[in-house]
């Protein structure tokens, strides 16, 4: 129940850049498959955070006292634990194909039916009530398609379309670096990968899709795998992750 969970005051917690400059950013009374990974990468001229969180707490607040560059602000999904956050951000992007959940988020279009009453392990206020908590609309200042770029200065991130879970998901890859975000778009955890939802949930998940989107995503000249949920692994992690659910 709402009412029997404790309130929190520090809401995020952010991690030391890793040796690419990259940040994570969890919420950390947030279950992992509930809430999941946010990342943060400074560049010359703006940082670019990758997944905005459930959208509960003032998160642009706690990142400008870690950051002064302006954000720009990228939500693989329209879900409401990737794109909860991006109302709270002057510069919001989203894959045109799932920009509708962010224009007009519903507790179904965004999936909190079914995951939201029970993903706390605290509260960030009072009042907070998951049951009821639908993220906050907002309008995209941007939008993308597959082979974008978003260019922070002295790091350019293409965006990669993977459509599977949703029409519109996306991830973005540094190919530089060998830096891929995955976002939604491939989660595996303890042997269990998600697909998307079931087609009583979801109008727009595709199993064959999602099967393109994981060969295009093995066969990238990655070297590290910055995941929506569970983390960073290795790109030899997913390459065989994939590889072995490919060929099922």
């Amino acid at each position: 129940m709402a009412d029997d969970l404790p309130i929190a005051n520090d809401w995020f917690s952010i991690e030391l850049e890793d040796e690419y400059g990259v940040r994570k950013i969890i919420e950390p009374y947030v279950r992992d498959w509930g809430g999941g990974c946010m990342w943060l990468i400074e560049g010359s001229e703006f940082c670019l955070l990758v997944e905005t969180g459930i959208g509960i707490a003032p998160l642009r607040k706690f990142l400008e006292t870690i950051v002064s560059k302006p954000i720009i602000a990228f939500a693989s999904v329209g879900y409401y634990d990737h794109a909860g956050g991006l109302h709270q951000f002057d510069h919001r992007l989203i894959h045109k194909e799932d920009v509708h959940r962010i224009v007009k988020p519903s507790r179904h279009n965004t999936v909190a039916d079914y995951y939201l009453d029970t993903a706390f392990d605290a509260k960030p206020f009072k009042n907070f009530n998951p049951n009821n908590y639908l993220m906050p609309a907002s309008e995209p200042t941007r939008l993308l398609y597959d082979g974008d770029v978003i260019d922070i200065g002295n790091r350019t991130f293409e965006v990669l379309h993977l459509p599977g879970v949703t029409n519109g998901a996306s991830g973005l890859f540094e190919r530089e670096s060998g830096l891929v975000f995955t976002g939604e778009a491939f989660v595996w955890a303890d042997g269990y990968i998600y697909e998307g939802e079931p087609l009583n949930r979801s109008n727009d998940a595709d199993l064959e899709a999602f099967k393109n989107s994981i060969r295009r995503l093995i066969n990238l000249p990655a070297k590290a795998i910055y995941r929506g949920h569970y983390g960073r692994c290795e790109a030899e992690e997913m390459r065989s992750v994939g590889t072995s659910y490919l060929s099922e």
